[in-house]
């Protein structure tokens, strides 16, 4: 059995099946919850109509044929509050109703079904269906975040520009305070740029546009560079930065590139969110069939009830950067999708002597 879940809830669609026939209508639910749908069934439209009321269902399978409200006329009540991409609806016609299946898609049903149902084409319709409701919510998702995260900045650096527009006319002498104006302008423009960058990046991983090059790559070798690159960082601000190799590390399987990408993250976060005087320590743990990368930190750790948000996209973590640094909320977000990708695993753990460990786990490259 499969396993259909939503991705914005990590919770299996929802789906109401419509029709008056109890054997079909049954047959057809079952079916679907053997994919691992949940499904709610209605032998009416007004029932239908009762439990869209109460909640939101992500598909609708919709017997034209119904007594009492027909099909039609249940199809233009739903569509009066659900739009034709937020709830999908698939009507089920009978052969020959051609007419009916046309009248259907004329008034808002996304696609058809005829009974009896061949039942792959049944469920690659449906898959069709969710994708393209799954499409549209993260282009509205992606939208409402970056008008979020882009407002505030935007206004302030709209603010700074125009009082030095203001104050000083052109030919003016700039005074230093114009230049720490300046130096806001352009530091608020790269948190920008950092926003932009990341939320396309999520998006080319959730739209399947990210291909990984993989191969055997030194997870040793990869902790170094990307420790060498964060090496000042961590120096400004008063934190060892310390690495662990394991010896005789065997190769995992990878894309350099992205892989650095996530480790630079790790890395970062642990320096941003840790104070003077700690220590953040790369290491790599090896396994008979995996190879784990870990960065320790000795920061403030993790509160338990937001351990489960930790890679969520904007889960307002109360965490905060200890040196006034930039976070967009969405890096550890990216990690996990990439490492997703991998086929590896991520996660994180309060040490028993303070402090967190986040770490990623990936198989062993094998000899071809």
């Amino acid at each position: 059995m499969s396993t259909e879940a939503n991705p914005q809830t990590d919770n299996p669609y929802q789906l109401l099946v419509v029709d008056d026939a109890e054997g079909m209508r049954e047959t057809l639910a079952l079916r679907l919850e053997r994919e691992g749908y949940r499904v709610s069934r209605a032998a009416s439209g007004a029932e239908a109509l009762a439990l869209a009321a109460a909640r939101n269902f992500d598909l609708i399978l919709l017997d034209i044929r119904l007594p009492g409200m027909n099909g039609f006329d249940l199809l233009a009540a739903l569509r009066r509050s659900r739009s034709i991409l937020d709830t999908p609806i698939i009507v089920l016609s009978g052969l020959g109703e051609t007419e009916d299946v046309v009248r259907a898609l004329k008034h808002g049903a996304n696609d058809y079904v005829t009974k009896p149902f061949d039942v792959p084409v049944m469920l690659a319709r449906i898959r069709t269906q969710l994708s393209l409701k799954r499409l549209k919510e993260l282009h509205d998702r992606f939208l409402r975040i970056a008008t979020h995260d882009l407002k505030k900045p935007l206004l302030l650096m709209l603010d700074a520009t125009r009082v030095i527009r203001n104050e000083r006319p052109p030919g003016a002498v700039l005074k230093d305070e114009d230049h720490e104006t300046l130096d806001l302008v352009i530091k608020t423009g790269e948190y920008m740029q950092a926003v932009i960058e990341d939320l396309l990046e999520l998006r080319s991983i959730k739209d399947g546009h990210i291909r990984l090059a993989l191969a055997a790559v030194d997870l040793n070798a990869i902790a170094h560079r990307v420790g060498a690159r964060n090496a000042d960082y961590a120096q400004r601000k008063g934190i060892a930065l310390v690495e662990e190799p394991a010896a005789a590390l065997p190769a995992a399987r990878g894309d350099d590139a992205r892989l650095t990408e996530v480790l630079d993250n790790l890395i970062g976060n642990a320096i941003k969110f840790c104070t003077a005087g700690a220590t953040v320590t790369v290491r790599t743990v090896a396994a008979p069939d995996s190879v784990t990368l870990e960065v320790s930190d000795t920061g403030p750790g993790i509160p338990a009830d937001e351990m489960d948000k930790l890679f969520v996209a904007y889960a307002g973590l109360t965490n905060r950067p200890t040196a006034g640094e930039h976070s967009t909320g969405l890096g550890l977000s990216i990690c996990k999708e990439l490492i997703g990708l991998h086929g590896g695993d991520i996660g994180a753990r309060n040490n028993p002597d303070g402090g967190a460990t986040f770490w990623f786990r990936l198989p062993v490259a094998r000899a071809e």
